[in-house]
């Protein structure tokens, strides 16, 4: 049975591993469990141009310095990075995939004093749904305030886009729970109502519920949540830091990751850099997750375009590993490139069990 893995918060760089479990086998009397790792990666050369038309033999993966045979290699992309010139490299047709999977999040802010930053936030959000999106993307507006609520489900469609950002940014009542099938992804028939209507309390809670709904849809998930800052009840901020950490952030980074959701907090507050304590969660859940924190927004435009060209196309590498059966673990992976004129942005190691 295909089991996910349930992935070690780190710092590291734009990559998501996915873990499944493919057969035990007995050696010497030691039962050995074979697992299949996936790593998505990002690879650029020296002036940040994503490269294109890479194969296997490209690649070089290494766990504790032995070198790894990779089975196969995709590539996820948009229509837009794939123009004529590129198509003309070394493409397996049937290895390009184009889909991308966004979730705009907006977190309630306290006070009416940031009202006008959420509307220049919808307003950013509604021009990179028209402007931005590509045939194969699909985006869906989420958001919190005394607890998760889902304005739309993934669609390409821009007109119930537009309601689902103008009902979000108003915090409305946000849509039910449904257990009906879907034809495509969808976090609405996989998230559990009772927690979503009880149990998130917290933006921690909040993302850990929407974490667990994304799980079941197989790809990389990008999260771009506009806030203040997290901070809940239980946190003790003093000196305008916050001096522990809440019991809801490890759970919340453990179904992040588990999910493959990548996240990028954009911080709605112009004046943040007076209060660490606005910064930190949003800096720490962005570099757990191996996304990008936008610190100082001026405006929200240039935050999104640059998530949409980071997010335009990545390889998802797999291979397969021995581990001892019932072994539990962190496994540090090495992945470069062949080419040193290349770069590559990959996660620094999995967790096993």
């Amino acid at each position: 049975m295909k089991q996910l893995l349930r992935i070690l918060p780190l710092v590291a760089l734009m990559a998501t591993v996915a873990f499944a479990q493919d057969n035990t086998t007995t050696t010497f009397g030691e039962k050995i469990t074979v697992n299949t790792v996936l790593i998505d990666a990002v690879v650029t050369d020296r002036g940040g141009h994503q490269m294109l038309g890479l194969t296997k033999d490209d690649f070089v993966v290494k766990e504790n310095g032995v070198a790894q045979t990779i089975d196969s290699v995709d590539y996820f992309t948009n229509r837009r990075l794939l123009t004529d010139q590129e198509t003309n490299a070394n493409f397996k047709a049937e290895r390009v995939r184009e889909s991308r999977h966004y979730i705009l999040f907006f977190d309630k802010t306290v006070g009416s004093e940031f009202f006008d930053r959420i509307t220049l936030a919808r307003r950013a959000a509604q021009q990179f749904v028209n402007e931005r999106l590509q045939a194969g993307d699909l985006v869906a507006v989420a958001g919190h305030d005394v607890r998760l609520k889902v304005y739309s489900d993934f669609t390409n469609d821009k007109k119930k886009l537009t309601k689902a950002l103008e009902d979000a940014s108003a915090f409305g009542l946000g849509l039910p729970a449904s257990k009906t099938a879907s034809e495509g992804p969808s976090i609405l028939s996989n998230v559990e109502a009772d927690k979503m209507m009880s149990r998130t309390g917290t933006t921690y809670e909040a993302l850990t519920v929407l974490a667990n709904a994304l799980r079941p849809i197989h790809a990389r998930k990008n999260l771009i949540i506009f806030s203040p800052g997290i901070i809940e009840p239980a946190e003790n901020v003093r000196g305008g830091v916050i001096l522990n950490t809440s019991r809801f952030y490890d759970p919340m980074v453990e179904a992040l990751n588990a999910a493959n959701v990548t996240v990028y907090p954009v911080q709605l507050t112009e004046d943040a850099g007076t209060t660490p304590a606005l910064h930190q969660t949003l800096e720490r859940v962005a570099s757990d997750t191996n996304g990008e924190y936008f610190r100082y927004a001026t405006n929200f435009t240039a935050p999104l375009r640059k998530i949409e060209a980071t997010t335009s196309g990545y390889y998802l590498i797999s291979y397969r590993t021995e581990k001892p059966r019932g072994a539990r673990g962190f496994q540090h992976v090495n992945v470069t490139l062949k080419n040193p004129e290349f770069r590559v942005q990959a996660r620094e190691g999995y967790l096993y069990e």
